[in-house]
C-alpha cells in the first residue's frame, strides 16, 4: 500500500455514509426503539463501509476510514446544530441531548469504520486491481453520496416550513447529482485501474436503492410508474458518476496508477 491518499478519504467519506444510511434501513426495518440497539446497527453498517473503503484505498487503509467516519459526523452535527430542517431529518427535532446524541453516533461509526478497515487489512490482506469489485464499491458510495447531497442542499436551501414538497424534490435530486458527482471522482481518483463501467453500473444500483428507499418511507406504491420514475433517475445518478469516474481517473487516478 501507499502513502496517506486524500482521494481515499472523500471515497471512504461516502462510503461509510452509505454504511450508516445501511444502518438506518436495518433500523426502520426492525422498528427497534432502543438506543443502544440502532447505535450497534449504525456501527455495523460503518464496519462495512470501513471495511470495503480499505479494500478500495490506494492508501493506508485503516487511517482514511477513520478520517472520513470523523468528517461525516462532522457534517451530520453541523448540519443538525444549524438547522431545524436537520434536526427533522435525523429523527432529533424533540431530543435534549443532541450533542450525546451526536457523541455517541460519532463513537459508534468511528469505532465500526476503524474496525471494518483493520479487519479488511489483516484478514483479507492486499486489495485486489480487478476493477469488478468496485461495482459493490461504487453502488455503496452512490448510495451514500446520495443521502449526504440530499441532507446538504435540503438543509441549505430549504428553510423549515416554508419548504414545500416540490422545493424538497428539486432538492434531493439536485443533491444527488452533486453527490454522485463528487462520489465518482473519488472513485476515478481512488481507483488502481479505469473503473468506468463499474462505476456506471454501481451508481445506478447504488442511486435506485436510495430512491427506492425514499419511496418506501413514503408509502408509496410500487407500481409500474413509480418503478419507471426510479429507474430514470438511476440512469441519471449513474451517468454523473461514471463522469465523475472518468474525471477523477484522468485528473489523478491515471497519474497515481
Amino acid at each position: 500500500m501507499g502513502g496517506f491518499s486524500f482521494a481515499s478519504v472523500v471515497l471512504s467519506y461516502f462510503l461509510v455514509a452509505g454504511g450508516l444510511l445501511t444502518g438506518t434501513l436495518l433500523i426502520g426495518y426492525t422498528h427497534t426503539s432502543s438506543q443502544p440497539l440502532q447505535f450497534a446497527m449504525w456501527a455495523a453498517g460503518s464496519f462495512v463501509g470501513g471495511f470495503f473503503a480499505a479494500r478500495a484505498s490506494r492508501g493506508s487503509t485503516i487511517v482514511e476510514p477513520a478520517i472520513g467516519a470523523v468528517l461525516l459526523v462532522v457534517t451530520i452535527a453541523a448540519m443538525i446544530g444549524g438547522s431545524d430542517v436537520g434536526k427533522l431529518m435525523w429523527g432529533s427535532g424533540e431530543m435534549t441531548g443532541v450533542g450525546k446524541f451526536i457523541g455517541e453516533l460519532a463513537a459508534s461509526l468511528a469505532v465500526g469504520a476503524i474496525a471494518g478497515a483493520f479487519v479488511s487489512e489483516k484478514v483479507m490482506g492486499e486489495a485486489t486491481t480487478s476493477g469488478i469489485p468496485w461495482i459493490l464499491y461504487s453502488a455503496l458510495t452512490a448510495f451514500g453520496a446520495s443521502m449526504v447531497g440530499t441532507f446538504v442542499a435540503t438543509v441549505l436551501f430549504a428553510k423549515g416550513d416554508a419548504a414545500t414538497l416540490d422545493t424538497l424534490a428539486k432538492m434531493m435530486i439536485a443533491g444527488v447529482a452533486i453527490g454522485c458527482l463528487l462520489g465518482g471522482v473519488a472513485i476515478g481518483a481512488s481507483a488502481r485501474v479505469r473503473v468506468l463501467g463499474a462505476s456506471l453500473l454501481g451508481g445506478a444500483i447504488g442511486c435506485a436503492g436510495f430512491f427506492l428507499m425514499i419511496t418506501v418511507q413514503q408509502g408509496s406504491t410500487h407500481n409500474k410508474d413509480v418503478a419507471a420514475g426510479i429507474a430514470v433517475l438511476a440512469v441519471g445518478g449513474a451517468i454523473v458518476t461514471l463522469i465523475g469516474s472518468a474525471l477523477g481517473w484522468a485528473m489523478i487516478g491515471k497519474r497515481a496508477a
